[in-house]
């Protein structure tokens, strides 16, 4: 089984090096920043999730619409992000 990588929304900051986010799906999750290039993501930026550490940020235009986009297609279940879903 290969893991993927996810959109999630920052919802808060938690204890230092981590904050809440929310995923495409509505759940909420602890990630690790170790692995992100500074600056602190603020409530409402979007990131790249992958096994539990933030990888990449993503303009909050171009997650909408990537959300959106897999939303109208008629997906069922999850959606996720990254190669190999």
């Amino acid at each position: 089984m290969m893991c993927t990588s996810r959109l999630h929304r920052v919802v808060a900051p938690a204890e230092p090096g981590t904050v809440v986010v929310e995923d495409v799906d509505g759940n909420r999750h602890r990630v690790s920043l170790l692995a992100l290039e500074p600056p602190v993501p603020e409530p409402g930026d979007w990131l790249v999730v992958h096994s539990g550490y933030a990888i990449d940020r993503v303009d909050g235009s171009e997650a909408e619409s990537v959300v959106a986009e897999l939303r109208s297609g008629g997906i069922d279940g999850p959606v996720h992000m990254g190669a190999d879903r």
